[in-house]
């Protein structure tokens, strides 16, 4: 089954070529019923998405980010504090979480745990609040084992993003209604199509990512072909939208912004929402 799925043969080079050397082409190929000899969208989206997050994985572990994430050393700025002023929001056995993650000196797990029992101290109205009784819990969770709540919420995160392909798709289809006819199946192999090249970028991000963490320092270098990577892709959006959709210079730049625009807020929506129910479910 796994070896139908991501079998390519040749089909794989003439996709990735016109993928990436003719923004928006391979959806018109797509839409114009020439599919026969280049990658199905899902079969192709399923691979770039599998590749960026065992890349990143990989990537993560090999630095110790999976550790690091809430647990690296840091100055112990805090060691004065204490976080007895949580106490009150959590129950025996939430304390004795607590009580473990600041027995990590100098982690940022219990960086956290001391700046919000400081603010707590400090600020009458963060005491008794019901914010602070609902969330405290969930974050004692999250940091009482970093390296769980990492890959849970690796793979929460796969899953949002694939399920979010519908709503873009959904969004494109408002935003282009009426243009050319298209169906909405039209709208989402776009979409798969665009999300394959974010993770692609993404992928080679991870991996510069990671042979910065292989130096004594970030090199400027490989810096500028980060953003250089970001910024060509935000030009690959929009000149797939333009060669896609044949819509003029301007109205494709108006929509492009609009677009931006959509994708950030529900992008952001899905993230925060995934994250939420990562915590609740840990």
């Amino acid at each position: 089954m796994l070896e139908e799925s991501f079998h390519f043969d040749g089909r794989f080079a003439n996709t990735l070529k016109l993928l990436l050397l003719k923004p928006g082409e391979l959806s018109r190929e797509f839409s114009s019923n020439r599919r026969a000899r280049y990658v199905p969208a899902i079969r192709l989206y399923l691979f770039t998405s599998l590749l960026f997050f065992f890349v990143f994985a990989f990537s993560a572990g090999s630095r110790s980010e999976t550790a690091r994430v809430v647990d690296f050393e840091l100055p112990d700025v805090a060691a004065q504090a204490d976080t007895r002023p949580l106490n009150v929001y959590l129950d025996a056995e939430y304390q004795a979480k607590v009580a473990l993650i600041e027995a990590r000196n100098g982690s940022v797990g219990r960086l956290i745990l001391l700046q919000w029992a400081a603010l707590i101290d400090s600020d009458d109205e963060l005491k008794n609040s019901d914010p602070t009784s609902v969330l405290l819990p969930l974050v004692v969770d999250a940091l009482v084992s970093p390296k769980r709540t990492f890959e849970v919420l690796l793979d929460n995160v796969a899953l949002a993003i694939f399920v979010f392909l519908p709503l873009y798709a959904l969004v494109l289809k408002l935003f282009y209604l009426g243009v050319s006819r298209r169906y909405y199946i039209e709208h989402l192999v776009f979409s798969m199509h665009l999300h394959s090249v974010g993770f692609l970028v993404l992928t080679t991000l991870a991996c510069i990512a990671l042979v910065n963490a292989q130096g004594n320092g970030p090199s400027s270098a490989l810096l500028w072909l980060q953003t250089g990577l970001v910024f060509a892709y935000f030009v690959y959006h929009f000149l797939s939208l333009r060669r896609y959709y044949r819509q003029s210079w301007l109205k494709t730049s108006i929509k492009f912004i609009a677009l931006t625009a959509v994708y950030g807020l529900l992008l952001s929506v899905t993230m925060f929402s995934t994250a939420a129910i990562t915590l609740t479910t840990l």
